[in-house]
């Protein structure tokens, strides 16, 4: 994935965040991806992140039917969203999510 759209998904998130529709944190995320109210869910995964906690959240969005998408590293994740240290982000808002997955799709 490019420079830009890299970017502009973590301008997204910082969005998100603003808004308060943002998951992190195993419960939280456990909750968000499982949650059958929301329709559009999006996971954002730190490349960075410990391979067991990366294959655990790539299992839970299997199940669920969610995408999972691997970007920039965890500095970079919890700055977009104003935390620290941060592996993992579920966006809640469905507009924000929709719009980071057509970005990433469109290659």
């Amino acid at each position: 994935m490019d420079e830009q759209k890299i970017n502009k998904i973590l301008t997204y998130m910082g969005f998100a965040a603003r808004a308060n529709k943002i998951a992190f944190g195993k419960d939280m995320l456990k909750e968000y991806l499982s949650d059958k109210r929301l329709r559009k869910k999006v996971l954002i995964v730190a490349k960075d992140a410990g391979e067991r906690v990366k294959k655990d959240l790539k299992i839970r969005c299997e199940i669920n039917n969610v995408p999972y998408i691997e970007i920039a590293d965890k500095k970079t994740l919890a700055k977009a969203v104003g935390k620290i240290n941060l592996s993992a982000v579920g966006i809640l808002d469905e507009n924000l999510a929709e719009a980071i997955i057509k970005l990433v799709h469109a290659e």
